[in-house]
């Protein structure tokens, strides 16, 4: 029986993804905190950290103001690549400083030799949506 090939630049991102999900639903980020590398650059649309930053001391400040503030379902829709750029879009469905929302969102990871180089997250409706009022559930389906 023949092997299969193990894609690395695929399976950190794929761990990265699944520490991403975890994040979300619990608060502990400190699994993918320690994936990334200490020079990572990432780009998050979140008020006052917005625009290019860099280090794990910078996206530790950033997860820990989504640990204070978010706690969410995380469901990857599609996966796409180009190079060592993957990408998961994804549907967030949780609430954000006690308030229910729905959320589409993009998370890309540049990823090489086991880390995360750098990550960033595009927002489709930024501060999401009410759950009520959505439907991205009939558009998704």
């Amino acid at each position: 029986m023949a092997e299969l090939d193990v894609d690395p630049d695929l399976e950190t991102a794929t761990i990265a993804m699944r520490h991403w999900i975890a994040g979300a639903a619990t608060g502990d980020w400190s699994p993918l905190i320690a994936l990334l590398d200490p020079d990572v650059t990432f780009h998050v649309p979140v008020e006052g950290l917005s625009g290019v930053r860099h280090g794990r001391a910078a996206a530790t400040e950033f997860f820990d103001r989504l640990t204070a503030d978010l706690r969410a379902d995380l469901s990857v829709t599609s996966t796409m690549r180009a190079g060592p750029r993957i990408a998961y879009e994804v549907t967030v469905r949780g609430s954000m400083r006690h308030t229910a929302f729905v959320q589409a969102l993009c998370l890309v990871f540049l990823v090489g030799s086991g880390r995360v180089w750098a990550f960033h997250e595009y927002l489709a409706w930024p501060g999401g949506l009410d759950p009520a009022e959505s439907t991205f559930e009939a558009v998704a389906a």
